[in-house]
């Protein structure tokens, strides 16, 4: 047969695309992993190439696409195999870049299992509720890839929930608010029903989060039994939101409605295009640095989820093992003209109240300027993440839970995240830091770690998964296990915690002097704090 030059230039290009796509296949997914059977229906997964089977974008719940701002209801599951083969869903939102990205029906779950799991060796459990300001983030794997917590024999979870205007309004209207942590909600009912079937023990669930993780134990019980908080909690000051109709009304009209009904502007909304109502959001200022849409108190009602502040309800956490820390500069960034007062204390207060007094403890009579911008960061870091998450140690002790164990991030390698990604020279390890010693990124994708970063990797991530597998971080000591470390105890002064650092050593009573401070400012303006209700 001849053929043309034509047909032979066209079955070319045929021939390096299929090589292509073989190539993609064998970088990502080899072949197809084995079907479980779920109450949900059969799932089928992915055989990864680090040695674990992947099942990715499982649906565990459906939005209603006429009432997209309202609560959504479980997947009513699968009459036929559901490939789980799709790792491109994420939630509405704009990417850190500024690029819009997301669908609506996004709620899904990515979930890894170690090769050697199955229903006669079920594993531990670990579910990852990503963070990103209440306005982006996803489950992805380009990001949260398992494989450096997965080599412990556990299995990890990763979830989407609504972002932004879909999961985080604040109305007066009832039923709209607070979707995304009611979202969460679903995923771990979800897992907790289903994991049985890909090998998990579902009576060792451990969610890791920061603060809607932490929002979730004054609201829900008995999903699972040990959490992680790292870097925030539901006393972090900025973490409630205020009612505000306005911001339904502002999206709206931003998209051509001209009433100012917040109940009408839901009903504008509803059939808009997610990433028009995303982009209003950035175009009004809605979703910016500091996003107007926050998990918020609820009127009470049918659908109430969240009904007082943080501050005024106990956690469900008796007989609870947790672990709670965060970096030593948290709010570490380049500004070096960020100033400690007024903006911060009224996030957390009604009213500023001696923000001489606050600005004098951190930064003497010193200008404020490059020299005083670590005692800034510390101001920052101390009243937003380190004092808060002080309170809340007390809170869990009081609650009766089981285990508490505190720990403090302060090493500085070459897999800082944000530090990475925001370019910081200054000193310290800075919020998300963390996350890069315990799930592979795209950021870091391709290098290798060096000798002391794979050291807190295996360190992280032995005591991650030890917790989990244990209710203790360190049951024994080992060539990688060196330290010791304890719970802080009821009643105890020592308040022990565990310094992440070089050397990794047991400290105790963090921040001492700074932490006193703020001990004595709350107990002097107790009844100014916002939303403390005395009674």
């Amino acid at each position: 047969m001849i053929v043309s030059d034509e047909a032979r230039v066209l079955l070319t290009k045929m021939y390096k695309f299929i090589l292509l796509l073989v190539i993609i296949k064998c970088l990502y997914c080899e072949e197809s992993g084995p079907i479980v059977i779920t109450k949900k229906g059969a799932i089928k997964g992915l055989q990864g190439k680090d040695g674990f089977i992947m099942f990715l974008g499982v649906p565990y719940a459906l939005i209603d696409e006429s009432n997209p701002f309202g609560a959504a209801l479980p997947h009513p599951g699968f009459n036929e195999t559901y490939e789980a083969f799709d790792d491109s869903i994420a939630c509405p939102q704009t990417t850190r870049s500024g690029a819009l990205l997301g669908t609506m029906q996004c709620l899904q779950l990515n979930i890894y299992v170690p090769n050697n799991a199955n229903l006669s060796n079920k594993v531990p459990v670990m579910v990852y509720i990503h963070g990103g300001s209440f306005i982006r983030g996803s489950k992805a794997i380009e990001n949260l890839s398992p494989k450096f917590l997965i080599r412990n024999d556990v299995i990890i979870v990763s979830i989407n929930y609504r972002l932004g205007p879909y999961g985080f309004l604040c109305v007066s209207a009832p039923g709209y608010s607070n979707q995304g942590l009611k979202d969460q909600v679903l995923a771990l009912t979800w897992v907790k029903d289903n994991i049985v079937a890909f090998g998990g023990d579902s009576s060792k669930i451990t969610a890791i989060g920061a603060m809607t993780l932490d929002l979730q134990l004054l609201t829900t019980k008995n999903l699972v039994q040990r959490v992680i908080i790292q870097s925030g909690t539901a006393l972090t000051t900025w973490v409630i939101g205020r009612r505000n109709d306005s911001i339904p009304v502002n999206l709206a009209s931003k998209l051509g409605y001209s009433g100012n009904d917040v109940h009408g502007a839901l009903h504008y909304l509803a059939d808009k295009e997610p990433m028009d109502i995303i982009k209003a959001g950035v175009d009004t200022g809605i979703s910016n640095a500091h996003p107007l849409t926050k998990p918020c108190v609820e009127i009470v009602g049918e659908d109430g989820y969240l009904t007082d502040f943080p501050v005024n309800l106990q956690p469900q956490v008796k007989g609870m093992d947790i672990m709670i820390g965060h970096t030593n500069k948290e709010s570490l960034t380049k500004s070096t003209t960020r100033t400690t007062g007024a903006e911060e204390l009224q996030q957390g207060f009604d009213n500023v109240y001696d923000e001489d007094n606050v600005r004098h403890f951190y930064t003497g009579d010193k200008v404020l300027s490059v020299e005083t911008q670590n005692d800034v960061f510390d101001f920052a870091t101390d009243f937003v993440f380190a004092y808060p998450a002080e309170r809340t140690v007390n809170r869990y002790l009081e609650a009766h839970a089981n285990k508490v164990y505190r720990y403090l991030f302060a090493y500085e390698g070459g897999r800082n995240r944000n530090k990475a990604l925001g370019n910081f020279t200054a000193p310290g390890a800075c919020h998300g830091d963390d996350l890069g010693y315990l799930f592979e990124m795209e950021i870091f994708k391709g290098g290798v770690p060096n000798e002391d970063d794979q050291k807190m990797i295996d360190v992280m991530t032995t005591m991650w998964t030890n917790f989990a597998k244990y209710g203790d971080p360190t049951p024994s000591l080992t060539d990688i296990i060196t330290t010791q470390w304890e719970p802080t105890k009821p009643g105890s002064t020592r308040r022990p915690y565990l310094l992440l650092n070089q050397p990794i050593t047991l400290e105790y009573r963090l921040f001492h002097r700074r932490m006193a401070f703020w001990e004595l400012y709350y107990k002097l303006y107790k009844n100014e704090e916002r939303g403390f209700n005395s009674k």
